[in-house]
């Protein structure tokens, strides 16, 4: 239920963005309030422009970027250009998708110190400010420590503290869980819920995955494909009358919404509305069981080619500024394989994707990728048969427009120019990026930078793709394209290794699934048997697929009514 106020603390009026090297806006004719003390989710595809829309509102943009503004923004009646430099952040703080990039010190409270001296904190009030801002996220304990160290999720605590610590009166958070693991991702909304509770924060919520979110929000903003508003409206009515419309937009919805609609096209869901919880889901489904296999999306197991096998990491071990950060690592990939690292933040998943991709070497043990030790490769022999998609896109980037991107490799193999436009123009409709072919990468959005990255290794069609965290930042529609992509490339016989998070997608598309713990292998096995090592499960900081969720809850469902009945 949106909760009424007598005065907006931001109104937009017809507001609009355009890029310097755009025609079109990102987002055009946007109207719209946000009131005291109530949480907002903007909700919309990849790309509409929920950043540079979280961005505008606090004057990041257009005064960091070339680009027109057009429309007003007001902050408690004030135009927002009407605010000093750096004023208006005080009122309206922002926590980036990726926290390091707003990190500028050392250590934690040298960071939390570094914002407040800004604002011209009195010195005697800075302690006090840190230690109360580092208590609301938890992470007092880590006030001297070296931010490198942190953790993903102490990180992005971290950025929020910083943004806590100026008292703000809006709070956005731009895809905050997107690099993290399950549990980290559920322990932030909690906390963010507190907050809201204890401090009547205004928060605005820019999202993808909405399962944990939902029951702090009172209100969702919706834009289309074309960054226009879509829907503004409780978020009751959002997800029961808007549900099929999403969809079409490429928009997710929660898991139970999303339940409740295949089980109302299969006949089997007889609730009055579209369920927001798991219980009301339950509730309408005429028989609970039997729906659990319209919910359960998994893909038929590959059975490779003949058992070939594609890699082999023997007794791997890396060492780093004398720590231990894998330990005695060993596993295969076979051809046509899909085999997905899983593990909490920091659990070294990244680092031993490197070291498969050659960019690292190994301190121990060895790499053989098709029956040679991949020290033996020359580089450019390698790069056309393994390819590697980078955690943070922008990394991999070397091109002035996302068409030069993709054909850059194909120019280097001499492929005639007649062909490499064929082969980049239809790569760049497979991953709904043909319309931004003239433009910088770095323009994109951070889900459009993510689908050029896996663009510019697909067009290569090598042996094996290695790719972390691919989907992040994807709505729904891409990442299913992305997914469907990485089929087909399993089923002409190459291989994926892919770092997730997705425990839906790693239950859906992994043959096999690696969990790592502190640097070491504490599994190797098919999906369906990790759901039931409940130890693991809670080391490596994952949480079930939701269909295994549903399951659970239905059992605890019929144990109470049979309690009751005794």
């Amino acid at each position: 239920m949106a909760l009424q106020y007598s005065q907006p603390l931001l109104i937009t009026e017809q507001l609009s963005f355009r890029h310097e090297d755009e025609k079109n806006p990102v987002f055009k004719n946007l109207n719209f309030s946000l009131y005291p003390g109530e949480a907002v989710l903007l909700l919309g595809p990849s790309g509409c422009g929920k950043s540079t829309l979280a961005f505008c509102l606090n004057k990041l943009y257009p005064e960091a970027i070339d680009g027109e503004l057009e429309g007003t923004i007001s902050f408690k009646g004030k135009m927002l250009e009407e605010f000093r430099p750096g004023e208006i952040n005080r009122h309206i703080g922002i926590v980036f998708q990726d926290p390091e990039s707003q990190f500028c010190m050392t250590t934690v409270e040298e960071e939390l110190a570094f914002g407040l001296e800004n604002m011209k904190t009195p010195p005697e009030e800075i302690e006090n400010k840190i230690d109360e801002a580092l208590e609301l996220v938890h992470l007092l304990p880590f006030k001297h420590a070296l931010i490198h160290t942190l953790s993903g999720g102490q990180k992005q605590k971290l950025a929020l503290a910083c943004v806590l610590s100026l008292k703000p009166d809006i709070l956005i958070l731009d895809e905050p869980t997107a690099n993290l693991d399950p549990a980290s991702s559920y322990e932030l909304t909690r906390i963010i819920k507190e907050l809201k509770e204890e401090q009547s924060l205004s928060l605005l919520i820019i999202e993808h995955k909405l399962d944990d979110w939902i029951d702090l929000t009172d209100r969702c903003l919706v834009l289309n494909r074309d960054g226009e508003i879509l829907f503004n409206g409780s978020t009751a009515d959002c997800f029961d009358k808007y549900a099929e419309e999403l969809l079409l937009e490429g928009i997710w919805l929660p898991s139970p919404v999303r339940a409740g609609l295949l089980g109302k096209k299969a006949g089997i869901y007889k609730g009055e509305k579209l369920p927001l919880t798991d219980r009301e889901l339950i509730a309408g489904f005429v028989n609970p069981y039997a729906s659990l296999h319209i919910l359960d999306k998994r893909k038929t197991i590959h059975q490779g080619f003949e058992e070939q096998i594609i890699l082999t990491a023997e007794n791997l071990s890396f060492y780093k500024d004398g720590k231990d950060l894998l330990k005695n690592i060993s596993f295969s990939v076979k051809k046509g394989e899909f085999v997905a690292i899983a593990g909490s933040n920091g659990s070294g998943k990244t680092t031993l994707s490197r070291l498969l991709a050659g960019l690292y070497a190994p301190s121990k043990g060895n790499i053989l990728f098709n029956d040679r030790s991949l020290s033996h490769w020359k580089e450019q022999e390698l790069r056309l048969k393994l390819g590697y998609v980078f955690q943070n896109p922008e990394h991999q980037f070397i091109a002035d427009s996302v068409y030069n991107e993709i054909a850059f490799s194909l120019k280097i193999q001499r492929i005639p120019d007649a062909d490499i436009q064929k082969m980049v123009l239809a790569v760049l409709d497979q991953v709904n990026l043909l319309q931004h072919a003239d433009i910088h990468p770095f323009s994109l959005s951070q889900g459009q930078k993510r689908r050029l990255s896996v663009a510019s290794m697909l067009v290569n069609e090598q042996d094996l793709l290695l790719l972390d965290e691919p989907t992040f930042g994807q709505d729904a529609r891409t990442s299913a394209e992305l997914m469907g992509l990485l089929e087909t490339k399993i089923q002409s016989g190459g291989s994926v290794l892919m770092i997730t998070h997705d425990m839906e997608i790693l239950h859906s598309y992994a043959d096999k699934v690696i969990i790592l713990s502190d640097g070491e292998k504490i599994y190797e096995g098919v999906p369906d048997s990790l759901w039931k090592e409940h130890e693991i499960m809670k080391v490596a900081s994952l949480k079930a697929p939701y269909s295994e969720k549903l399951r659970n809850e239905m059992r605890a469902v019929k144990g109470r009514k049979k309690f009751a009945l005794t």
